[in-house]
């Protein structure tokens, strides 16, 4: 894959204005419902999906849905809005996520959309004996404070959360920006309005981590096509038996690995 050379930063005022690409996501996932229900099933473990900056679990419903008709049990992270990184929320989504392992008896495989895969990827690295895998879609992992995110995403995030550059869970970097002990991929595209992708993807590698390139938005990744077949087709996996998503053939002309940036 050809490597982008600009330096990591804001996305462009072009490519946010690209976002609104997202209708056109969203009908796509209609079109192709049935060809997704196609996809092979799961194993009926549980599946945790934590959403974006201000959204809640209405923003992974699609995605959720999806995952139970392939027979996932999925679930939502059933905190309500999520305003930012809190100390006191991630503790209840941690209890949440412990709740289900006990309840089914098996490990919990966990994804994060955007500020949500901070959460996922902080929870595996506590909680490694629960988490089956962790998935991230356009997660902001490894930004330094908060630069790579657009102007107006920083500006409402600091409105909505006075006192949020101070919250305990800021002090947590490590968890999320560590390479996972877990097998763990970390979905980006290069064509992220909202956050730049260069932020998204684990920078050390090694045999249960992989970073993947999909098409489309950012504020798409949760109705787009292409994530939903990737995100099933990882979670299908014996739980022991993890191996990168192939990208040969013709899933080259969707998908990619990207190298780790030097």
């Amino acid at each position: 894959m050809a490597q982008n050379k600009n330096k990591a930063g804001q996305p462009t005022p072009l490519r946010t204005a690209r976002e609104l690409r997202v209708i056109f996501e969203m009908l796509a996932m209609v079109s192709f419902r049935s060809t997704l229900d196609k996809i092979k099933c799961g194993d009926g473990h549980p599946v945790v999906v934590a959403p974006s900056f201000m959204t809640g679990d209405g923003g992974t419903a699609a995605l959720r849905g999806f995952l139970r008709r392939r027979g996932f049990a999925a679930y939502g992270w059933e905190q309500g809005l999520n305003s930012g990184m809190s100390e006191q929320k991630y503790l209840a989504y941690e209890r949440h996520v412990k709740e289900l392992a006990a309840r089914h008896c098996r490990k919990v495989s966990v994804i994060g959309w955007s500020l949500g895969g901070i959460y996922a990827r902080t929870l595996a690295y506590k909680n490694p004996d629960i988490v089956r895998q962790v998935i991230t879609l356009g997660s902001p992992i490894h930004i330094p404070g908060m630069d790579g995110v657009t102007g107006p995403v920083l500006k409402l995030y600091e409105m909505m959360n006075p006192g949020a550059l101070t919250d305990p869970m800021l002090e947590w970097q490590n968890c999320w920006q560590a390479t996972p002990t877990v097998p763990s991929t970390a979905m980006y595209s290069e064509g992220d309005g909202i956050v730049d992708w260069q932020f998204c993807i684990d920078k050390e590698l090694n045999s249960n981590t992989e970073n993947l390139r999909v098409p489309g938005s950012h504020v798409g990744l949760t109705h787009n096509v292409a994530v939903m077949y990737a995100v099933a087709e990882r979670l299908a996996q014996r739980e022991d038996r993890w191996q990168p998503f192939d990208v040969s053939g013709l899933r080259s002309r969707v998908y990619a690995h990207s190298a780790v940036p030097a």
